[in-house]
């Protein structure tokens, strides 16, 4: 289980309609930072974009993991954004992208954390049924429901 301090119904946004990557990673941003998982709006967003210039962390069936890592992030956190719109992410299978899972990994102890998370839910990402529940999911009670059992190992 996910600890509430990392992720819980309020890290979810549905029906967002959102119409590129700046306004999708200016949102998640914002929530990052008016919730007290960063201190600094500008990097913790151009630390998205830091992270996508070494490759798309879009992956297939319109999801995509994008995470940023930075000094001003103080704890770890995970942010769900499903937008209305696809959106061109450079995704593995060329399709737009449109169901977010956001990472916010402070650089201190950055590369356990990181890598935690983030091979957690890939692995589980894998999972057809898990990843077709996911993208289906019609509210945040769902949704939460699907990451919160991800065990971040």
């Amino acid at each position: 289980m996910i600890n509430k301090e990392i992720f819980n119904e309020d890290s979810i946004v549905i029906d967002e309609n959102l119409n590129n990557k700046e306004e999708v990673f200016a949102f998640i941003s914002n929530y990052f930072v008016n919730n007290k998982y960063a201190d600094n709006y500008k990097e913790i967003y151009q630390g998205f974009f830091i992270r996508e210039k070494e490759g798309s962390t879009a992956f297939t069936d319109g999801i995509g993991i994008p995470h940023s890592k930075t000094a001003t992030i103080k704890r770890p956190g995970i942010f769900i954004l499903k937008n209305n719109i696809g959106i061109e992410w450079d995704s593995l299978d060329d399709k737009p992208t449109f169901f977010f899972i956001a990472l916010a990994i402070p650089e201190k102890d950055a590369e356990v954390d990181h890598l935690k998370m983030l091979s957690s839910i890939a692995r589980k990402l894998v999972d057809e049924t898990f990843k077709k529940n996911l993208i289906n999911s019609k509210n945040k009670e769902e949704v939460f429901e699907l990451i919160s059992k991800v065990e971040i190992c």
